[in-house]
């Protein structure tokens, strides 16, 4: 058994260098890198030292192990205390008790290589020999080994209390650490110092507290200090019940059969047990998620809102009609559900190159204004290189003093302490700054992970609405050709008309018929270009949308009511079927603008005694603008039993200045299903020659 202990505290000492190693590289631009890079080469040599008496040496070789072991104890105990002094920056306060503890150090070591401390060493009933102190040096070995661990702790108690962010997560976790390796050593030599020799089975857990505090001091990302209890609890239980039923099995096979199992066997089944209750404590929870998320909601649920807040503002994106709206929303969201000091989101203009303020939340009016940093700035050429999140904190362990003050300033600029990169085809396009959170908590590992892939969704949410709006401008510029064709097409006999008029008149002046005929022909084509002019301007710039809720049926009534004189000249039947009666949120005149519309065309094209069937309904179709699946939508439909329309007009029905008409501008479809458009909905049109013609103008419904 001997052995196996002798393996473990070898196991604990080559995890203590390494962790020497780790600490001093990820820490070597601040003191409380080398300073504990020392500590953990200290505390790496008194494993070495003590794993040597657990085998069986001489008594000359024995001491000599044992006064190593004191030495490296001995200097452990100041460097702890100077490196837990540099965390918290508490070197000038604790300065005196810091000389006087390497005093102290440097005169204990002496005495032990003098032969003062060390009176020899002794058999135990658990390892091979264990050092024998000189009992009246023993208080002042007592005293090193308590006032020094005790003055660190003070230092790290008062520091959690008054840091925030990183610095307090790291201290809670390392306080946490601290004191459970201080109880596993504890519980080793104490009970040996007063001559109650029990399994050492703390050594089982050494190399794990080991680990965890490499993590602790070597990661600048921390994960949540709660994810990390629930996640304990979780194993914990896990290894107490494995380890329970095991123990519950031995002993009743011990009281059944005494001889069933000897010592030594009941060691190994107990080791063997512990290996696979640990991996199972960590397996489980990889294997089944939930119960670890179980977990941690029941006891920290309200610490979880956020995260799924955000998680669903990311499906939320491709619902947002425009960039405007989408920026509005992540900074409103992420400022509320997180409850931070303030959000900002700059991005890259273009032209110029610099990241622009784009959308706030959070910030005084003042503070909003020219507030941008330049293509070349600190932040932003680190964000575009690691395409990783820029935490203050972070940056301040990971770089050199003069790189973390130019980066300092960018992060001062906006105000914030971290800096979330938009990533977009491998390319910088904007960041989201967040300023503290008002709980003064860290920014963990799961939000950085959630912000940043938050980041690189808005940005691709960006590139599509860009992308749409550039769709759109080309359609517009498309709409626009087509509608100075057809005003030059519309215009030019007006203009011709005009002209020729014009080059007779010197020399028909005199003429009474001649000016009677050019006043009445110049009026009518001016009319005619007006007409067209202002028809064109209804297309291109509609009025400004008033919406308000309003029952199909009544936009129905009152569409009839606008053409009766007409229905009434033609004596055309017009029957009206209300199955439905939807509330559509619409702009009244437009959509009456719409239905008189089509009513009138309706008129036109049927002779007398023609018939026209006006209905309403509600109907589930494809999305008709986004395409996002099925949606209902409010129906008003208008058929007639004229003539029908060909199918070689039906595809042009709703192209600019294309009629059939002799007096028509060929806008009136085109402005109807701009308008329909413009309320999310679209008009359809189905017809048979011969038999007549159906309108229906498809708007949604809430």
């Amino acid at each position: 058994m001997n052995q196996i202990y002798y393996y473990l505290v070898l196991i604990s000492a080559a995890v203590s260098l390494a962790a020497a190693g780790a600490v001093w590289w990820k820490n070597r631009y601040q003191i409380v890198g080398p300073l504990w890079g020392l500590t953990f080469l200290a505390l790496g040599v008194w494993a070495i030292a003590f794993a040597q008496y657990f085998r069986p040496l001489s008594e000359p070789v024995g001491v000599t192990w044992a006064k190593i072991t004191l030495t490296a104890s001995f200097l452990n105990m100041p460097t702890f205390f100077h490196s837990s002094c540099a965390m918290v920056g508490g070197q000038r306060q604790f300065r005196w008790w810091l000389l006087i503890s390497y005093l102290m150090t440097a005169v204990l070591i002496v005495l032990t290589w003098q032969g003062w401390v060390v009176a020899g060493v002794k058999p135990t009933p658990n390892m091979d020999h264990y050092v024998v102190y000189n009992r009246r040096i023993y208080p002042l070995v007592g005293f090193h080994e308590t006032t020094w661990p005790f003055l660190a702790g003070v230092a790290l108690i008062r520091a959690v209390r008054q840091e925030k962010g990183y610095k307090r997560t790291q201290l809670s976790y390392f306080i946490l650490v601290i004191l459970t390796a201080f109880l596993t050593t504890s519980s080793i030599i104490l009970p040996l110092e007063q001559g109650i020799y029990i399994q050492p089975v703390g050594f089982f857990i050494m190399p794990l507290n080991l680990a965890f505090l490499v993590y602790v001091l070597a990661k600048a990302r921390l994960a949540d200090f709660n994810v990390v209890i629930a996640r304990v609890l979780l194993n914990t239980l896990t290894l107490l019940v494995v380890v329970g039923i095991s123990l519950l099995f031995v002993g009743g096979m011990t009281l059944v059969s005494p001889g069933f199992m000897n010592q030594e066997q009941i060691v190994f089944t107990m080791l063997l047990v512990v290996t696979i209750g640990l991996g199972l404590a960590v397996a489980l929870p990889r294997w089944l998620p939930r119960a670890e998320r179980m977990m941690q909601e029941r006891m920290f649920g309200k610490r979880y809102g956020y995260q799924d807040a955000l998680a669903g503002l990311v499906n939320e994106l491709s619902l947002l009609a425009n960039i405007d709206e989408i920026l509005s929303k992540v900074v409103a969201t992420v400022h509320s559900q997180m409850q931070l000091t303030r959000v900002v989101i700059l991005m890259q203009n273009p032209l110029s190159g610099e990241y622009q303020l784009q959308a706030e939340s959070g910030l005084a009016a003042q503070e909003a204004a020219g507030l941008s940093l330049p293509e070349n700035s600190p932040a932003i050429r680190r964000l575009g290189e690691n395409k990783d999140a820029l935490v203050r904190d972070e940056v301040q362990r990971r770089v050199p003093a003069h790189t973390f003050q130019e980066l300092a300033k960018d992060l001062d600029r906006l105000k914030v302490t971290v800096c979330v990169p938009m990533i977009l085809d491998g390319q910088l396009v904007g960041l989201i700054g967040l300023g503290e959170k008002t709980s003064k908590d860290m920014f963990f590992v799961s939000d950085l992970r959630l912000l940043e892939n938050l980041g690189t969704e808005v940005a691709l949410a960006v590139k599509y609405r860009r992308m749409e709006e550039e769709i759109l401008r080309k359609n517009k510029l498309t709409e626009l050709g087509t509608i100075a064709a057809g005003v030059a097409h519309e215009i030019r006999n007006p203009l011709a008309s005009i002209k020729t008029f014009a080059q007779l008149l010197p020399t028909k002046a005199d003429d009474p018929e001649f000016k009677n005929e050019f006043s009445r022909l110049v009026v009518k084509d001016v009319e005619r270009i007006t007409k067209v002019v202002e028809t064109m301007l209804a297309f291109a710039r509609p009025p400004e949308v008033k919406v308000a809720n309003y029952s199909a049926a009544e936009l129905v009534e009152e569409a009839v009511l606008l053409v009766q004189s007409r229905l009434k000249s033609k004596s055309i039947e017009l029957t009206k079927q209300f199955h439905e009666q939807p509330v559509l949120r619409v702009d009244k005149q437009q959509i009456l603008q719409v239905l008189v519309n089509l009513l009138n065309n309706a008129v036109d094209a049927l002779p007398e005694h023609g018939k026209i069937r006006v209905a309403t309904g509600v109907r589930v179709m494809e999305d008709a603008q986004e395409g996002n699946g099925s949606r209902r939508y409010g129906v008003i439909e208008v058929a007639d039993n004229g003539p029908g329309i060909p199918a070689a007009v039906r595809n042009r029905l709703f192209d600019p200045f294309f009629t059939t008409k002799k007096e028509g501008t060929g806008l009136g479809l085109s402005i109807s299903q701009k308008i329909a458009r413009d309320h999310g909905g679209i008009i359809t049109v189905s017809s048979i020659e011969g038999k007549g013609t159906t309108f229906q103008v498809n708007l949604p419904l809430n």
